[in-house]
């Protein structure tokens, strides 16, 4: 019997939507639309997150391009918290923060 593992679109899809939302910084800065990056964070990390543990819990699936995806949407999402965490609690007590 071979072992017929291979990559699907649900592989392929997060990696693209991941790398996109990695970039949209950029594109966000560099393009004359107006567009709310948070929203494209709301909707995107959450989506690339659903697609990864999907392809990852396939048995039937190459697991190389789902834990890409989900690296890398892990990594935006710490990144997302941070942007929102900073501002509003900028002017807060350290030490309450380690307590």
């Amino acid at each position: 019997m071979k072992n017929n593992k291979r990559y699907s679109w649900l592989s392929y899809t997060s990696l693209t939507l991941g790398i996109l939302l990695a970039a949209s910084p950029v594109i966000h800065a560099r393009s004359p639309l107006a567009f709310d990056l948070m929203i494209a964070f709301y909707v995107g990390i959450p989506t690339v997150l659903i697609l990864s543990m999907t392809s990852l819990f396939k048995r039937s699936e190459k697991k190389l391009l789902a834990f890409c995806s989900l690296v890398l949407a892990i990594v935006m999402l710490v990144f997302v918290a941070l942007l929102l965490y900073i501002p509003y609690h900028k002017f807060d007590n350290v030490l309450y923060f380690i307590m």
